[in-house]
């Protein structure tokens, strides 16, 4: 995400603050916003990460990809992936991209794509946006139907002290190309939940998407995965893959099927 500021913010009194459904209008802008994430490092941490456990190169799913930035990675690398996604605006995007590849609009507890793959990955925290403990397990539950026996499954989430800490101040902006933003976070300590109000402008007009996350510790996502049947479940940190210390504001998860 950019930070550069030192163009003047746009008159945000004309706005429209009426806030639209999550990842609907962000597609247009998401990438521009995005550009500088490390998704090409993160595809790289991942394969090593499985291969590591005997990944041996088989087909991938991409769970929440979103406008296809974690999928192009795996792609541009030769290998057999798929993306899936809730939002067919953020999908549009990504079929534009990778027209090679195979995108599916469903939600991650309703997933049922009838094959299997040998690793499902995910990344930017796109399971933080599953915010109870059913939805979670359901989740994972679904995504080892669609594991081979012993595929891996790996992903990184926030933790409950990383979205409480998200954003020192509160607020990021700045510029993107020609796209403003202002996204401003709280915290909520009685749900747990932390509240993003995403504002952009743009030469076409200005939107706020309102955005909820739950951040997760590392001994309740251990707790969920060996529910859902997983086992060898390991929480580490990037980029190192040590083991992920408890005040950890970012954990990645790695967990094989039987």
């Amino acid at each position: 995400m950019s930070d550069d500021t030192t163009s003047s913010a746009p008159d945000t009194a004309q706005w429209d603050t009426t806030p639209t459904v999550p990842f609907t209008q962000l597609a247009s802008v998401y990438d521009a916003i995005m550009a500088e994430v490390e998704y090409d490092e993160w595809a790289a941490f991942i394969l090593d990460v499985a291969r590591e456990r005997g990944y041996g190169g088989g087909a991938l799913l991409d769970l929440g990809c979103g406008t296809g930035n974690s999928t192009a990675p795996m792609h541009e690398r030769g290998l057999d992936v798929m993306g899936i996604d809730k939002s067919a605006a953020m999908l549009a995007v990504a079929r534009a991209k990778l027209p090679e590849v195979e995108f599916v609009e469903t939600g991650f507890t309703e997933l049922d794509l009838g094959h299997r793959f040998e690793l499902v990955y995910s990344v930017f925290d796109a399971l933080n946006n599953l915010l109870t403990d059913d939805d979670m397990r359901e989740t994972f539950r679904r995504v080892n139907r669609h594991l081979e026996p012993g595929g891996l499954f790996v992903f990184d989430v926030n933790t409950p002290t990383g979205l409480r800490d998200l954003w020192e101040g509160g607020k990021a902006e700045g510029w993107a190309d020609d796209v403003y933003y202002s996204w401003t976070h709280t915290y909520d300590e009685a749900t747990g939940l932390a509240h993003v109000e995403a504002f952009c402008s743009t030469e076409s007009g200005s939107f706020v998407e309102r955005h909820s996350e739950r951040g997760y510790a590392a001994g309740d996502l251990v707790r969920l995965l060996a529910g859902a049947g997983f086992v060898d479940v390991e929480v580490v940190t990037y980029p190192d893959a040590t083991p992920a210390p408890a005040d950890a504001d970012r954990v990645w998860v790695v967990a094989r099927v039987p």
